[in-house]
């Protein structure tokens, strides 16, 4: 990765909100409501950090990550209903998933890639907060998803917001999309990210990819003010439902375990270079 695959976030007013929140509500602050924010300028990775571009960092750091690496599994018994995941962790690096974006990372190991990446680009990179992910996502216009107001998968809009449950699983063993132009929805035994960049829709109007669906992304922005170290992911996920790929929704990474620990099969970053 360098400074030619960021892209160029201008400063100005953007459309915020409204927040929308579907778990933890307990924990979750008042939503604030739909409004006008300025940000300085700044530039996002168009895409997440993917499996080599991790392994490159581990490579050349020897930094002791405290993930695992997951794959997809194509035996057999995975077709068989109940019988096994597609997605699940393997012992070593699988060069087959190298395009695919990184997951199990915690937010502090995802900071130490970024200042990794500072000394190679020589620009200061880190993690982007709530807003300017969400402006990168959407532009200026208060758009609903990266593309517009369509949605990303109309057979699927009767999904519960949370948690996806076993009618979805029964659903996806039967029914193909009709239209996935975010990958999100799946039940978590038979559902898979897609490697990055190949849905043709699923970009913003700035030129990030995947920002609906597909993973949630970290940010450094707080859940709550009243939760010290638990932090705001965005963007949905293959396993959440596709309500969450609207891109002013909002989710913490857990209530339970800090974000310098939390490491999901369905949560990743990309990188922010502040001006």
């Amino acid at each position: 990765m360098d400074g030619s695959e960021f892209a160029s976030v201008p400063a100005g007013d953007f459309v915020y909100g409204p927040e929308e929140t579907y778990e933890r509500l307990e924990q979750a602050p008042p939503p604030r409501p739909r409004q006008k924010i300025g940000l300085e300028a700044f530039h996002l990775g168009a895409r997440p950090v993917t499996y080599v571009e991790w392994k490159a960092f581990l490579d050349d750091t020897g930094f002791r990550w405290g993930g695992e690496w997951w794959s997809i599994d194509h035996r057999l018994r995975n077709r068989v209903p109940f019988a096994g995941r597609r997605y699940a962790a393997v012992s070593a690096y699988p060069p087959e998933m190298g395009l695919y974006p990184m997951v199990a990372v915690s937010q502090t190991e995802a900071l130490a890639y970024c200042e990794w990446l500072s000394g190679r680009i020589g620009r200061r990179c880190g993690l982007p907060t709530e807003e300017q992910w969400e402006k990168a996502a959407r532009g200026t216009d208060g758009r609903t998803y990266p593309w517009g107001e369509a949605r990303p998968r109309p057979e699927i809009q009767w999904q519960r917001r949370f948690p996806v449950t076993i009618e979805t699983y029964l659903f996806s063993l039967l029914v193909p999309p009709r239209r996935e132009w975010a990958r999100a929805g799946w039940y978590w035994r038979i559902g898979t990210p897609l490697p990055v960049g190949v849905i043709p829709q699923n970009v913003s109007p700035f030129g990030c990819q995947d920002m609906a669906g597909n993973i949630w992304e970290w940010t450094t922005s707080l859940y709550s003010p009243n939760l010290s170290d638990f932090h705001v992911v965005k963007g949905g996920s293959w396993g959440y439902s596709i309500h969450h790929t609207k891109v002013y929704v909002r989710s913490a990474c857990s209530v339970t375990i800090p974000s310098r620990d939390y490491r999901a099969q369905g949560t990743g970053f990309r990188v922010v270079i502040n001006e």
